[in-house]
């Protein structure tokens, strides 16, 4: 198999970057990298050194690299290896802690750097599954948030404060804005800041409010909209564009997901 690079980017989720390379022998010098990196090997091993301690990476295992830090992650002689590396926005980061320990002058740095997690190493092969699929940025946000919250409370040396402005009492208003907007790409940082709350708890508290995420609230309140304007005979392309998908694939294959019948299935249904 010939050696591969995925790099992903998405200016609506500009708080983390993707590299995805399978089956590379290549060799890298040493650099560092403004973003607090978060990385897996998937396939093999890779000899990773930060600052002057070296480590071993195989699945399993995390690497988590602080910004500004020389470090180098390189194959083992005459072999290859496949690794996830993602790119973390230090102060979004920083941002997220606070809102787990509350406030903190500069970001805590997880340790260690070498990470034994059977969980945290398959919710990142998972997340970065997800970021480079065609989901909602509200799912993306989602999922990222959970990621992080869970690796920094299992890394940092704080304690998770006791919220005493949950948003339960806003939960319905949130659902309605949901509705109301469901065509719209938000994150899950933009709808925490529209309702002024935290959206480690915002995400906490509507999952057990609601019995969904709120991503999966607005993918069904699109697909409630989507069967309305099937009814009044509008194309699939129409509904598509009204509905905040990108394409009628994309609304093809959530539709099916969600209803267990195709769109077309459906509109001809309707007039039988």
């Amino acid at each position: 198999m010939r050696a591969s690079h995925t790099f992903w980017t998405d200016a609506k989720v500009p708080i983390v970057e993707v590299r995805s390379t399978r089956q590379s022998s290549e060799v890298y010098k040493a650099h560092s990298h403004r973003e607090f990196c978060v990385g897996v090997v998937t396939d093999g091993v890779t000899l990773t050194t930060v600052g002057e301690k070296k480590y071993a990476l195989s699945p399993g295992f995390l690497v988590l690299i602080p910004p500004g830090v020389v470090h180098s992650c390189n194959p083992l002689e005459g072999s290859v290896r496949s690794y996830i590396m993602t790119y973390l926005d230090v102060r979004w980061c920083q941002s997220l802690q606070e809102e787990l320990f509350g406030k903190q002058e500069r970001f805590s740095i997880p340790g260690p750097v070498l990470l034994e997690s059977a969980a945290l190493f398959g919710s990142l092969v998972e997340l970065a599954s997800l970021l480079v699929s065609e989901a909602l940025p509200l799912e993306k946000t989602e999922q990222l948030t959970q990621f992080a919250s869970d690796l920094f409370t299992r890394t940092c040396d704080r304690a998770v404060t006791s919220s005493h402005t949950e948003p339960s009492g806003i939960i319905e208003e949130v659902k309605s804005y949901l509705e109301q907007r469901a065509e719209l790409n938000l994150t899950l940082e933009e709808l925490s800041a529209t309702f002024r709350c935290n959206s480690y708890h915002l995400l906490r508290t509507f999952k057990k409010s609601v019995g969904l995420p709120p991503h999966a609230f607005m993918l069904n309140a699109r697909i409630e909209r989507a069967k309305r304007l099937l009814l009044d005979g509008l194309s699939l392309a129409t509904v598509a564009a009204e509905t905040g998908f990108a394409d009628q694939s994309h609304l093809h294959k959530t539709f099916r997901r969600i209803v267990a019948a195709t769109p077309r299935q459906y509109q001809q249904r309707s007039k039988e």
